[in-house]
C-alpha cells in the first residue's frame, strides 16, 4: 500500500498591472488528468476516464469555483502589487491538493511561491495562512489572506472534504492507469567536462539517462567489471575497466537492464558514445545517474538526479 495525492499546479505570470497569463494542471500522482489554459477557460480532460470520475454537475461546480477563485486571486495580487510597489513582471505559483495515506488519514496542502521561492502556505489544522519568510511582502500577503475569512473557510472545506472525496473517486476510475507497468528506456553516453587546471589526465563524465518508466520507484546503479559500485573512484579510462549502468524496476525481470558503456575511443578527447535500449513506450519518468572517470584522486558519491514528469 502507498499514499496517493491529487494536486493542482497553478502558474500566473503578471506582465504588468493589467496583463497576465494564468494556467493550471491537475495531477493524480505523476499523471496529468486535467488542465486549464486561462483564468476563464473550460477544464480540459487529459485522461479518458477523468471525466467519468465525477458527475457533470460536480465538474460544473468545480469549474465555477476555480474561475471565481482565480478572479479573486488576480484581484488580490494586483492590490498587493499596487500597495507594495512590486516590480513587474513577476510569477506566482501555487500547489494545492490532498494526500491519502494507507491508514485512512489524509493531509491537505496549499503552498504559494513567488519567483520560484515558497513564501506562504495554508495550515489546514489551524485554518490560517503562515509565512515562510519574514520580509514585509510576505507578512502583508499572509495578513491579507487571513483577513479574507470567506476564502479561508472555503479552502478549509475544499482540502478536508471535496479534495479527499474527489481523490477517492479518481483512484477508483484511474486504477488501471495507475497500476500500469511501463519499462524504462536507458541510454549511456560520455562527455568530457571542462578541463581542470593542473589535471594532466582528462576525465570523462559518464551519464546513464533513464526515461519512460512507470511507476516512479526505480533504482539505478553503476557496475564496474560486473561489480556494483557504492561510491565512485576516479579512474583514467586507459585502465581498461568495463563500466555499465544497471536499471532495476518493477516492470523488469530480475536483474533489470544492464547497459554497458561502449568506449570506442581512447585517444580522442570529448568522447560521445551512446547505447540505447529500444522500448517503444510513453515517457512518464526520468532519472539520471552520473559517474566521473578521470585521474585517480579521490572517492566521490555517485550522483543521482530524479526528474518529475
Amino acid at each position: 500500500m502507498e499514499s496517493h495525492n491529487l494536486r493542482v499546479l497553478q502558474t500566473a505570470t503578471f506582465h504588468d498591472a493589467v496583463s497576465l497569463d494564468a494556467c493550471g494542471v491537475a495531477l493524480l500522482g505523476d499523471m496529468e488528468t486535467n488542465s486549464l489554459d486561462c483564468s476563464t477557460c473550460p477544464i480540459h480532460f487529459c485522461q479518458p476516464w477523468a471525466q467519468r470520475a465525477l458527475s457533470l454537475e460536480h465538474w460544473r461546480n468545480l469549474e465555477l469555483m476555480i474561475h471565481m477563485y482565480l478572479n479573486n486571486f488576480i484581484h488580490q495580487v494586483k492590490q498587493w502589487a499596487e500597495h507594495l510597489n512590486l516590480t513587474f513582471p513577476f510569477v506566482i505559483q501555487g500547489s494545492i491538493g490532498c494526500e491519502l495515506h494507507p491508514n485512512g488519514t489524509s493531509r491537505g496542502f496549499y503552498t504559494a511561491a513567488l519567483e520560484g521561492e515558497d513564501f506562504v502556505s495554508f495550515d489546514r489544522d489551524t485554518q490560517e495562512w503562515v509565512a515562510w519568510r519574514e520580509d514585509e511582502l510576505t507578512r502583508y500577503v499572509r495578513d491579507s489572506l487571513n483577513r479574507n475569512k470567506g476564502t479561508v473557510d472555503m479552502l478549509h472545506f475544499f482540502l478536508n472534504t471535496t479534495c479527499i472525496k474527489d481523490l477517492g473517486s479518481f483512484l477508483r476510475y484511474g486504477k488501471e492507469a495507475l497500476e500500469r507497468q511501463e519499462h524504462p528506456v536507458a541510454v549511456v553516453f560520455a562527455r568530457e567536462p571542462p578541463l581542470t587546471p593542473g589535471l594532466l589526465t582528462p576525465s570523462l563524465h559518464l551519464v546513464c539517462r533513464v526515461t519512460g518508466f512507470h511507476p516512479q520507484p526505480i533504482h539505478v546503479s553503476w557496475l564496474r567489471d560486473g561489480e556494483k559500485l557504492r561510491s565512485t573512484l576516479a579512474v583514467a579510462p586507459e585502465y581498461g575497466h568495463r563500466y555499465a549502468c544497471q536499471v532495476e524496476h518493477s516492470s523488469l525481470q530480475a536483474g533489470g537492464l544492464i547497459i554497458p558503456w561502449a568506449n570506442t575511443s581512447h585517444s580522442k578527447a570529448g568522447w560521445t558514445v551512446g547505447i540505447s535500449i529500444l522500448v517503444l513506450l510513453i515517457a512518464t519518468g526520468t532519472a539520471v545517474m552520473v559517474i566521473w572517470l578521470g585521474r585517480c584522486r579521490s572517492y566521490e558519491d555517485i550522483r543521482t538526479e530524479d526528474l518529475q514528469p
